[in-house]
């Protein structure tokens, strides 16, 4: 899968400029045919979902998906790759998702935003693509936005933290709307980039411990201001097996070590950080975090 050069240029463009310093006010007009933009096979970088369907992000198009659109939008972003049915997951057992939850008992209209893996674009562009699909997206909004909240499960979560770190000029911009950041499973410490001290080290970093290392995500962007971050975690994960337990607690605290070169820093260092429970129903459907949902997004 190949990107036109025509449509790659502006990431570049906005890559010179600074990612975490670009006015997304200058940055949508470019971002916007971007976001429109469908690659060879088909998938775009950037889709808006409502049931089951694509949403071009205009006045029209909007209003017609969102025909009881409330002023309070719940965007769910899952991981890069993945798409809205991994909120489905153990439907039978819960009884319902966030999404059908939040909506039903507190009047959040839930926006699903999908983000695709393009050749030759990293999680900096995404972010970038994130950010003017959600500028696109309240502009279009039927009725005026009063809150957001974003929830990210796994990648989706590092998209959304860049995202987020952008600096917008135009008036009204979504940032200033966002109230609440909720993320599911996202790795939220980072080290220094660098050779595995055992075979699979990595792997048991970012899957055992939520330890991702710095030449995968930028460790220096900033939260938003006045916005609440909950880093939701499993950490009985680590005790699923004798083998794994032991394992994933040594990386765990190996990278907390004062003396070790590759100590571990907070991705969201405002962040609650919330532990729940969990088997076999995961984080992207899970009973606890409904609960819990309902109470931070009252």
């Amino acid at each position: 899968m190949s990107t036109p050069s025509h449509a790659v240029a502006p990431w570049r463009l906005l890559r010179l400029l600074g990612l975490g310093r670009s006015p997304l006010s200058l940055a949508a007009p470019l971002v916007r045919p971007l976001v429109r933009h469908r690659p060879a096979d088909g998938i775009a970088p950037i889709r808006v979902r409502c049931a089951g369907i694509d949403v071009p992000l205009e006045a029209g198009a909007v209003a017609e998906a969102f025909a009881h659109a409330s002023d309070c939008l719940v965007v769910f972003v899952p991981g890069v790759d993945e798409d809205e049915t991994v909120w489905h997951q153990h439907l039978d057992q819960v009884g319902g998702t966030y999404a059908s939850r939040l909506s039903s008992l507190l009047g959040w209209t839930p926006v699903h935003l999908l983000v695709a893996t393009v050749e030759g674009e990293d999680s900096r562009s995404q972010g970038v693509a994130v950010a003017a699909a959600l500028q696109l997206l309240v502009d279009a909004w039927p009725v005026d936005v009063r809150r957001i909240a974003l929830v990210g499960h796994g990648t989706g979560g590092l998209v959304l933290r860049t995202a987020c770190a952008l600096q917008d000029l135009a008036a009204g911009p979504w940032r200033d709307r966002v109230s609440d950041v909720v993320l599911l499973g996202t790795p939220h410490l980072v080290v220094p980039s660098g050779r595995s001290l055992v075979p699979g080290g990595r792997l048991v970093d970012e899957e055992l411990a939520g330890i991702v290392t710095e030449d995968r995500v930028d460790a220096g962007l900033d939260p938003l201001p006045g916005a609440r971050y909950v880093v939701v975690t499993a950490r009985t994960r680590l005790q699923q097996s004798r083998v794994g337990g032991v394992v994933g607690e040594l990386f765990w605290w190996r990278h907390r070590l004062p003396l070790r070169a590759r100590r571990a820093r907070s991705l969201f260092p405002t962040a609650t950080l919330h532990h729940v429970p969990t088997h076999e129903v995961g984080l992207a459907n899970h009973p606890d975090v409904h609960q819990a949902l309902v109470t931070w997004l009252a």
